[in-house]
């Protein structure tokens, strides 16, 4: 049985701004990150999924079945196995994985 394995991911500070574009456009791809002029991040998948990162940290994210909205304390791109975790300690995770 085949098992893929990763390196477990690179953890951003999410008001890090050049490491949050940076990682954002090798997880979406290059060209699909545009920056508002408020300094917010956003990544454009297909359709309606999205993920966005306001300077302050806070992540807002988009998919046709489930949203997210709330302002973690990293950000872990995982970008072998295609996920993006938003931390938000005690242990509580949520998971976008690229489409």
């Amino acid at each position: 049985m085949y098992r893929r394995v990763t390196d477990g991911g690179s953890s951003v500070d999410p008001t890090d701004r050049p490491a949050v574009r940076d990682h954002l456009e090798r997880f979406a791809g290059t060209g699909t990150v545009t920056e508002a002029d408020d300094g917010t991040l956003r990544a454009d998948f297909s359709g309606r999924t999205h993920v966005t990162v306001a300077p302050d940290g806070t992540v807002e994210t988009g998919m046709p079945l489930h949203s997210f909205d709330g302002a973690p304390e990293r950000l872990v791109f995982d970008h072998d196995s295609g996920e993006l975790r938003v931390e938000l300690g005690d242990e509580n995770v949520y998971v976008f994985r690229r489409p």
